[in-house]
């Protein structure tokens, strides 16, 4: 293994999630909301403009919750200590598949629409 490449990885990781990741995911969450207020879908009318924003909000908290972890990475890389790099890559891989997971999702419903109102008229 390039120690190297491995110490570079993480710290990349490290220094896009703060300034670039974060926000974006807040913007993200941002325009779901003031864009379904625009349109005729609103915000609570129907289940799946629900679900988006539930998993958003999810995968934000996730994020959130992911951040430290990232952090850790990077310094346990930069130290060159392997040991504690095992239960960290396999977070991150886990949670970098939820991810996936995630946004596949919100764009099939995005996509395919299902019926369901709610009795909702926001």
């Amino acid at each position: 293994m390039d120690m190297a490449l491995v110490d570079a990885s993480y710290l990349g990781m490290n220094l896009i999630t703060w300034p670039i990741i974060v926000p974006l995911a807040f913007l993200s969450l941002l325009v779901g909301v003031l864009q379904s207020l625009g349109t005729p879908w609103g915000l609570f009318r129907y289940y799946w403009v629900i679900a988006k924003l539930v998993l958003t909000v999810v995968a934000v908290v996730v994020l959130l919750i992911q951040t430290p972890i990232i952090g850790s990475l990077a310094q346990a890389a930069h130290g060159g200590d392997l040991t504690s790099l095992a239960s960290g890559r396999f977070a991150m891989i886990l949670h970098s598949a939820g991810g996936m997971a995630v946004l596949v999702l919100a764009t099939i419903l995005s996509v395919y629409k299902p019926r369901g109102m709610t009795s909702s008229r926001f």
